[in-house]
């Protein structure tokens, strides 16, 4: 049975919008939807507890796990290393 859009994951990447696009702007996948994508990430920006997507992207399963590495990557970098 077909439920819709389900999210199961998320990176509070805090409030520096500009370090979240950087991360973004490094994920594998495309703004087109293709036969093997069947997620999609989206960057989004809260204010006020009011979600605003900015960017999505589709990828496939292979392109999630290269993303979710290089993300966790970048935020350790930047938590643990680089302030």
């Amino acid at each position: 049975m077909f439920k819709g859009i389900v999210e199961y994951g998320c990176f509070p990447i805090g409030s520096d919008g500009g370090f979240a696009v950087k991360i973004f702007s490094l994920l594998e996948g495309t703004s087109e939807i293709s036969e093997g994508s069947m997620i999609t990430m989206d960057l989004v920006k809260w204010e006020d507890g009011i979600p605003y997507p900015m960017i999505l992207i589709h990828c496939t399963y292979e392109q999630l796990a290269v993303n979710v590495k290089l993300i966790t990557k970048e935020l350790f970098k930047y938590f643990n290393l680089e302030n």
